[in-house]
């Protein structure tokens, strides 16, 4: 170990250090140097199999970019359920706090997650812990038996299956440093037809013209080009019958006003009901408010 930071080869020998480490753990010199540096953040890397020297379509990158925050965001909210010392905000708290650095090689990411939380001691670690249990879950699942906390979290990982959702990937969930659990670093191996299964489960689940609604807090608003996008969270019923327990569902709104009707309801967490078409994206299904189909339910809060 260099005597201090000042000394000329300081960076050499932290360097050598590391690379003797990494030899003697078996494992990667970025691997050690990441517990290194964030040894409170359980690590889940993503890597999609691609063939030598090729890429990923940008549509597809943003698509797994997106499925990604998708899988923590969910997990969060399902365990912030669970869990007294959390409220509404925790979920999006632990997003925020959760980084990504891109792959050495090939195309995939690795997301940093904190193992805790001000408010919840290792709300981050089970939310990783339920995001492992989710994912095995959907590995194995029996179309007829699927939850729907399976079912989002499988279409989430339909859409880290690359370009048409066809390419097998791996999910590798490591500890950190700072807290390790009662389990070995766990791989995940999904194959090749994975997403498009999914989705094709997904689309067979949705009858044609169906009619969707949701009622619930909008938990997210965006602009995607022309197109107003208004996520709420809460019951989604299909053509009149419950789909079972609470769900993030994409609402598309094509008039400013109504739009500006779910930005008021955001700011001031009332609840909302929105009911239209369903349609699906990818392998999510979403609603497109008809006219008049956008309401906000509570004016006030008491």
């Amino acid at each position: 170990m260099p005597p201090g930071d000042d000394t000329a080869d300081a960076r050499a020998r932290l360097r050598d250090l590391l690379v003797c480490v990494a030899d003697a753990e078996g494992r990667a010199p970025r691997s050690v140097a990441r517990d290194m540096v964030l040894p409170e953040s359980d690590v889940v890397s993503y890597r999609v199999t691609l063939p030598e020297f090729a890429t990923v379509p940008l549509g597809a990158g943003l698509r797994a970019v997106r499925a990604v925050r998708d899988l923590v965001a969910t997990c969060a909210r399902a365990v912030a359920d669970d869990l007294p010392d959390t409220d509404a905000r925790t979920p999006g708290r632990l997003v925020e706090r959760t980084s990504l650095s891109t792959a050495d090689e090939g195309f995939g990411f690795d997301l940093f997650i904190p193992v805790h939380h001000d408010a919840a001691p290792r709300f981050g670690r089970a939310t990783t812990m339920r995001l492992l249990r989710t994912s095995n879950a959907a590995l194995a699942a029996d179309p007829r038996t699927v939850d729907h906390l399976v079912d989002d979290v499988s279409s989430a990982l339909a859409d880290l299956a690359g370009e048409h959702r066809g390419s097998p990937f791996d999910l590798v969930f490591h500890w950190a440093a700072a807290l390790p659990a009662d389990r070995r670093d766990t791989s995940l191996r999904f194959p090749r037809n994975f997403g498009a299964n999914v989705r094709a489960r997904r689309e067979k689940a949705v009858p044609a013209a169906a009619r969707g609604a949701v009622q619930g807090r909008v938990t997210r608003l965006a602009l995607d080009g022309p197109r107003r996008v208004v996520t709420i969270r809460g019951p989604f019923t299909l053509d009149g019958r419950p789909t079972g327990r609470e769900r993030a569902v994409r609402v598309r709104v094509d008039d400013r006003q109504t739009y500006l009707l779910a930005v008021e309801a955001h700011t001031a967490g009332l609840t909302v009901r929105a009911e239209g078409d369903v349609e699906s994206t990818g392998a999510k299904q979403g609603i497109v408010v008809e006219p008049g189909g956008f309401t906000v339910v509570d004016r006030g809060r008491g």
